[in-house]
């Protein structure tokens, strides 16, 4: 009986799923979708809310939640604000994690020192920082979310220019309704994130695929008889 042994080249292309959560967040941060409101669920004033809703929403967004859309203004309101006004501590609880805002003042003066200290907080805080100003209705710096500062550009998502026919999303502050940036005074942030282990469980995050460029040689070894 002879054994004859058959080496068979093979070129496979790997159409396998691949789990990418940061590719998940990275789409989702840059979506227009999750900085625009409904006009339903914004009241007179809410500007400050809204910022602080997108950023507990990037915050979400990045620890691969699925269900970021259920942060709005009114879950938000309840926790966030008293007689309309947004408080400087708070805890929000969303998807089994409770999310503890507090808040600070701006310290230097001119506007670029206030950008300097705007991407200094961001190196701790990447979901974003709120921002407002005192008097805000003289001076023009009502409450916005300032996502990035690149090059000395300011990004930031104004509420202004993301409901009703306006979705622009992240807008450079320039093109945002915000003056200088020295005007604002105050701002919020996520101190610190804490799961809720009794709550409702972490999400599963949401799968995206990716097709492998390459191939792969697959050596088969066929033995006959």
């Amino acid at each position: 009986m002879k054994k004859r042994i058959i080496t068979v080249l093979l070129a496979v292309v790997l159409l396998m799923p691949v789990v990418t959560p940061a590719v998940y967040a990275g789409d989702l941060l840059d979506s227009k979708k999750v900085y625009y409101t409904e006009e339903s669920d914004y009241e007179e004033g809410d500007c400050i809310l809204t910022a602080t809703r997108m950023m507990i929403r990037r915050a979400a967004i990045m620890r691969h939640k699925t269900g970021w859309a259920e942060i709005t203004n009114k879950s938000l309101r309840k926790d966030a604000t008293t007689d309309g006004l947004l408080l400087y501590s708070f805890c929000y609880n969303a998807g089994g994690d409770s999310y503890n805002v507090a808040s600070g003042s701006f310290k230097g003066e001119g506007s670029s020192a206030r950008i300097a200290e705007f991407e200094n907080l961001l190196k701790s805080h990447p979901e974003g920082i709120v921002v407002w100003g005192i008097d805000a209705a003289k001076t023009g710096t009502h409450g916005v979310l300032v996502v990035k500062v690149e090059n000395g550009q300011v990004y930031a998502m104004d509420s202004s220019y993301n409901m009703g026919m306006f979705s622009e999303g992240i807008q450079k502050w320039s093109d945002t309704t915000m003056l200088d940036p020295s005007l604002v005074t105050d701002y919020w942030y996520i101190d610190n994130i804490n799961h809720d282990k009794s709550g409702i469980a972490a999400e599963t995050p949401e799968i995206r695929y990716s097709k492998n460029k390459h191939f792969n040689m697959l050596r088969l070894h066929i033995t006959t008889v």
